[in-house]
């Protein structure tokens, strides 16, 4: 996986931040096409994942589908050699959610990509398997959130 870093402002592009992602599920709020903002921000394709590095312990992070621009302290995350749902599963976890969480900074903690980058997780070697298992926690995630919504 690449940090994408690319400062990007088209007006035609949806724009994510903080605000618009339900913290710990991964999930937008509102339409944000809606939205009506026109500033820049780091560009993402469909299939990246965005990690909220600001005080991470609060999980925002979205894996979407289309293509935008993330407006605040995000990591956009292309998976050039994990499958885009494992990585998403990936994030998710506690060991990542540890090594986040030692970041830098104490009035705004931020995570330390440095610290994640040079950090060793246990992936499958096989995209098939990696593709599996994120298709099944994303079918797990769309069963709870239809059962909170009942």
């Amino acid at each position: 996986m690449e940090r994408r870093s690319r400062f990007f402002n088209d007006p035609a592009l949806p724009r994510v931040e903080y605000e618009d992602i339900v913290s710990g599920q991964g999930m937008l709020n509102k339409d944000v096409i809606e939205k009506h903002d026109k500033r820049g921000g780091i560009a993402f394709e469909p299939g990246d994942v965005l990690y909220g590095k600001l005080r991470p312990y609060l999980q925002n992070w979205l894996n979407p589908q289309f293509k935008g621009i993330a407006l605040g302290d995000f990591w956009v995350l292309n998976p050039t050699d994990i499958s885009s749902g494992f990585l998403f599963v990936l994030i998710r976890t506690p060991t990542f959610e540890r090594v986040a969480n030692e970041s830098t900074g104490t009035k705004m903690p931020r995570a330390d990509w440095q610290n994640v980058s040079n950090t060793e997780f246990s992936i499958p070697l096989r995209k098939e398997e990696q593709e599996a298992i994120g298709a099944l926690f994303q079918k797990l995630d769309s069963l709870i959130a239809l059962h909170q919504r009942e």
